[in-house]
């Protein structure tokens, strides 16, 4: 490998802007010389050979299907179209498990996992500082992790290496969990705090007595446990939790956990449990931000868009 590694994207969205980005504004990469990004959207004009990179970032979209579980087609689709020995980092958010299937897949690459966690309205700044930067590998793409991590800006918390130097190893699969884990908590946090916000409204009402959630959530948030984040139920253009992200994943990982009870081995007892967190209390969650939205005139697919698209909408209504 030269001693200035090339660098391929394939998909120049939301995360791969950003990435893009990057190595050209801070790492001084030219387009064509030693950086070569793709898109299919011909109105973007990316259109280079990324065959002619190292390592090439997959940030394409993984749409959910009929049944609300991620549709992986895309990233198959552009790992199927490369050519040579390369060093494959998958940045869409993807079912565990899978990175590992297209590791035996495509044995000729060193495929790796690199979750991103940005929010749309903070891009840019949140790649270019994050809280966490981790890259799950393979057993084949194991010595290439720490490669990929000084490529990429530092986070406050790293794998395969912290930034005081320990180490700490996630696999691909367990990376894959980080992410959904993350947004599908968020869903839940966003839910819980709309739910103590009924709560409030429903008691100033009925009582004599006047209950602020202002004044709840900025106590409760206080707690660093708790932290503040995701508890202000008017952020955004509507209630509840919405956006590019959290529905899909959230609908995205109830199908997956379904998928892994049908399939269970586990006696009934922990067969039931895992039925109960997946079909009893996430699909309750999501009962209930439907229920939420459909009382502003709303639905999951009216919200499940970037954050513009959803103002375009509140806009027409």
């Amino acid at each position: 490998m030269s001693e200035k590694i090339k660098i391929g994207i394939i998909g120049l969205g939301m995360v791969g802007t950003p990435i893009k980005r990057w190595f050209e504004e801070v790492r001084g990469y030219k387009r064509g010389q030693d950086l070569f990004c793709y898109d299919t959207d011909p109105k973007m004009g990316y259109f280079d050979d990324v065959n002619n990179a190292d390592v090439i970032f997959v940030a394409v979209p993984t749409p959910p299907n009929p049944d609300g579980s991620c549709n992986i087609s895309i990233v198959d689709n552009a790992l199927s179209r490369l050519a040579g020995h390369k060093i494959v980092v998958i940045k869409s958010t993807i079912p565990p498990g899978t990175t590992e299937m297209f590791q035996q897949k495509y044995p000729r690459w060193r495929i790796l996992f690199n979750p991103e966690f940005l929010t749309e309205s903070r891009a840019w700044e949140d790649f270019l500082h994050p809280t966490r930067q981790l890259i799950g590998y393979t057993e084949k793409s194991k010595g290439d992790s720490a490669i990929v991590l000084n490529l990429l800006p530092q986070g406050n918390f790293s794998s395969p290496w912290a930034a005081d130097y320990s180490r700490f190893e996630l696999t691909a699969t367990e990376a894959e969990f980080v992410k959904y884990f993350s947004n599908v908590f968020g869903a839940v946090k966003v839910t819980l705090a709309n739910i103590f916000y009924d709560v409030c409204e429903a008691m100033s009402k009925q009582s004599e007595l006047d209950v602020d959630y202002e004044n709840i959530r900025t106590a409760v948030g206080a707690d660093p446990r708790i932290g503040p984040s995701w508890l202000d139920v008017h952020h955004g253009v509507c209630r509840g939790y919405t956006g590019f992200c959290f529905p899909k994943d959230m609908n995205g990982f109830i199908a997956f956990g379904e998928q892994l009870v049908r399939g269970s081995r586990d006696g009934a007892i922990q067969t039931a449990l895992l039925s109960c967190g997946v079909d009893g209390v996430l699909s309750a969650v999501r009962r209930y931000n439907t229920a939420l939205l459909m009382s502003q005139n709303r639905t999951e697919e009216d919200v499940s868009k970037h954050d513009k698209d959803i103002t375009l909408k509140k806009e027409e209504l």
